[in-house]
């Protein structure tokens, strides 16, 4: 009887190792697949402690390009980079000047978010409810190396019918520097970029 409820015990403990690894395995595919592949708006909200809130809509269409629209403040500049050139617009988007020429930093980008996914721990995978769909949360601590040093926490919200993730909580904390970030995703299928001129 005993040697049959230890093997239980050892059953379950490997159990909650497997569940614990998907978990894990999950989270890593969606930090290090961030980049939308399909065209997206999302409206981003981020608290830097003793410091101003920004808010802002952001636009990606999925190869590259994006253009963030500032709400929060109101006068601040909106940004976009178009075929790997920067522009900023102080009018609301009616007019753009040229900033700079951009490298395609694709193959950086994704080398540094691979570095991050070797530092993953605590990864926890729930369900939570909003607007009464149940999606599945997948969270988890890492950290951000190079120059700049930080911790970072980061929460998804993913659509288990479809995979899409609509939101996307992240805390990043270091020495200096602490800040809390959320971000509501949508499809943007008909967002046409502006034509700088």
């Amino acid at each position: 009887m005993k040697t049959s409820i230890f093997a239980v015990i050892i059953l379950f403990a490997g159990m909650q190792g497997a569940i614990a690894e998907v978990c894990e395995e999950k989270f890593i595919r969606l930090m290090t697949d961030r980049t939308t592949n399909e065209p997206t708006k999302i409206f981003v909200t981020q608290e830097i402690k003793g410091g101003a809130k920004t808010v802002n809509w952001n636009y990606q269409d999925g190869k590259g390009n994006w253009l963030t629209e500032m709400v929060e403040p109101a006068s601040a500049q909106w940004s976009m980079g178009l075929d790997n050139v920067l522009y900023s617009s102080a009018d609301k988007g009616k007019t753009w000047t040229k900033v700079r020429d951009m490298d395609a930093q694709n193959d950086a980008h994704q080398k540094s978010l691979d570095e991050r996914a070797a530092t993953i721990e605590n990864a926890v995978c729930k369900e939570a409810d909003i607007d009464s769909v149940i999606y599945e949360t997948v969270e988890a601590d890492y950290k951000m190396l190079g120059s700049f040093e930080a911790d970072i926490h980061d929460k998804f919200w993913v659509n288990p019918s479809s995979g899409y993730v609509s939101r996307l909580e992240t805390t990043m904390k270091n020495t200096a520097f602490e800040s809390f970030i959320v971000q509501v995703l949508e499809p943007a299928p008909n967002f046409v970029f502006p034509v700088p001129k």
